[in-house]
């Protein structure tokens, strides 16, 4: 019993790395659900997977931390404008680069009805909150303690997108889109939301606002085939990922004084 708690102390990040996008992919691939179903199961994955590994290697108190992070809303306002900014401008890029490429007439809003905007914004922002408990809040503090901020983002980049390959399964949601602009965006995005991660001190609210945010706001983007959305998306989430790095370094921070700080602290947590 101790050999395997041991174990699953040591490889607890791995084995988090790696059963996230198995047990994502295993529902569209063996559960025939709807397809508006299928994504409202695999968000709650990682958040899942985030508690059990966390109360199995640092018991309630572990996970009474972990949960913390959803509510340290207080970070300065300035962070609340640039994150919903940011995402309304990715968004309306996509739509001024889809307009100058004769791919739709005119900038456009997708027709929902009222209840939608409601319904979706509430999927949208439960989805977000249980897959930065498991990516940022779980994972990202454990791979910056020994790696860099751009490494760390790219790491939890690529199991992240091969979850989404799970969406683009025929009968799915994104079918018909390609595999790899869903894993290349999924990588910018894990950059730029390890930025806003750092750059808050490690707030998850943040991060889940943009997160939520930027999927939200798609209503902006009517008109758009799905397929070559993607690929804006893509184009535009890799384009702000690469100008964070150029102006914020490796480390996604500026300060090292700040720097030094957090990764004491973060040491001392995991610790």
């Amino acid at each position: 019993m101790k050999t395997q708690s041991t174990f699953i102390q040591r490889y607890s990040l791995l084995l988090f790395l790696i059963l996230t996008p198995l047990i994502s992919l295993a529902i569209p691939l063996f559960f025939p659900l709807p397809m508006e179903i299928t994504p409202l199961l695999m968000v709650f994955v990682p958040g899942l997977l985030a508690v059990i590994f966390t109360a199995m290697t640092e018991e309630g108190k572990g996970v009474g931390a972990l949960l913390k992070k959803l509510i340290q809303v207080r970070v300065g306002f300035k962070w609340y404008v640039i994150a919903i900014g940011l995402a309304l401008g990715l968004r309306l890029a996509m739509s001024a680069l889809a307009l100058m490429l004769g791919w739709i007439p005119a900038i456009q809003m997708n027709s929902w009805s009222p209840p939608e905007f409601m319904i979706i914004g509430i999927f949208t922002f439960i989805g977000a909150v249980m897959e930065e408990l498991g990516w940022r809040g779980y994972a990202l503090p454990r791979l910056l303690a020994h790696r860099s901020a751009l490494l760390s983002a790219l790491i939890i980049g690529i199991p992240w997108g091969i979850v989404h390959l799970g969406l683009i399964l025929p009968g799915q949601m994104n079918a018909g889109t390609s595999w790899m602009g869903t894993i290349l965006f999924l990588m910018g995005l894990s950059v730029i939301l390890t930025w806003f991660f750092i750059r808050t001190r490690e707030s998850l609210v943040i991060v889940i606002m943009y997160h939520t945010a930027q999927n939200y706001f798609v209503f902006l983007n009517g008109g758009i085939e799905l397929a070559p959305s993607m690929w804006l998306l893509t184009a535009v989430t890799l384009a702000l990922a690469l100008v964070l790095v150029i102006l914020f370094g490796v480390n996604l921070q500026r300060s090292r004084v700040d720097q030094q700080g957090i990764a004491n602290t973060r040491q001392a947590e995991i610790s």
